[in-house]
Parts: C-alpha cells; sequence; structure tokens
C-alpha cells in the first residue's frame, strides 16, 4: 500500500527550520502554528490584504507601524484586517526598521490568537519563503507519488 501524503506546511514546521533562526513571539501553545500554510508572502503596506490569499503568512519589517498615532489601535487594526482575510501568521523582521517587535503588534496578535515571529536581520525574507515553497512542493510531489503508486497497486489487483 502507498504511503500517505506528508502533512501541510505549518508555521511550527517553518520555526523548526534550525536554519533560519526563526523566534516565536507569541504563545507555543497556539492552535495556529498548525494550521496549513499555502504561501509565504512579504509586504510592509499598511493594508496589504487586498493583495493576498487566504492561508498564506505574512512577513513584515514594520515600515507600515512608524507613523507617530496610537500604536496599540494601529497595531489591532492591521492585525485585523489580516485575520478577517484568513492570514495564518506574520513573521516580523528586526534589526531593518526596528530594534525588535513593537509591544503594541506583540499583544495585537496574542489576542488575535496570531502567531507571530521573529525575523533575525541574518534571515532573509526570501530564504523563509523558500522553504515554505519547498516545502509546499514536497508535500505536492508525494501527493502525486502516492496517485500514482495507488493507481499502480489498483491496475495490478
Amino acid at each position: 500500500m502507498p504511503a500517505a501524503a506528508p502533512p501541510s506546511p505549518t508555521i511550527r514546521a517553518l520555526l523548526a527550520r534550525r536554519e533560519l533562526d526563526l523566534r516565536l513571539a507569541t504563545p507555543a501553545d497556539d492552535a495556529n502554528l498548525d494550521a496549513p500554510v499555502r504561501w509565504v508572502h512579504s509586504s510592509d503596506l499598511a493594508d496589504p490584504t487586498p493583495f493576498l490569499s487566504e492561508d498564506v503568512v505574512l512577513l513584515t519589517t514594520g515600515t507600515q507601524f512608524a507613523g507617530d498615532s496610537d500604536a496599540e489601535a494601529e497595531a489591532e487594526a492591521y492585525v485585523g484586517r489580516l485575520r478577517a482575510r484568513g492570514v495564518r501568521g506574520l513573521g516580523f523582521g528586526t534589526e531593518v526598521v526596528r530594534d525588535g517587535i513593537p509591544d503594541s503588534l506583540r499583544l495585537a496578535c496574542t489576542t488575535a490568537g496570531m502567531p507571530l515571529f521573529e525575523v533575525p536581520y541574518r534571515t532573509p525574507f526570501i530564504a523563509v519563503a523558500r522553504a515554505a515553497a519547498e516545502a509546499i512542493a514536497a508535500q505536492a510531489y508525494a501527493r502525486r507519488s502516492w496517485a500514482l503508486d495507488a493507481q499502480r497497486a489498483l491496475a495490478i489487483a
């Protein structure tokens, strides 16, 4: 009998990639860490949602939070838009614009149940996107191989 396809790529799987050195900034018991991820995209727009699909992880450097407005309300609104669009999680690139993840963003993500992780300066966003793309491709390959093996087994039977 053919082996089953590997599970869908998840944020937890990305965090486990040691070479990326990603660090979770929200609770580790969040069930959303194990939800399937379809893609990783980056944007620093204040509202990137028109350009996103569901089940993606968004990476940002936080330039959209550089204003002098109410940081907590701004972060809540931003995370609310992402959550409503179906974004799975948020990766924040540090040491580019800011020295760390803003506390207001960490609180908004924790409250909304959106996983937030730090992407250190030495880890390019493209490396995170590529790791996810490789996992997605491996899953697709495994599914096709499984289907071919199942078809062969049926033909032999």
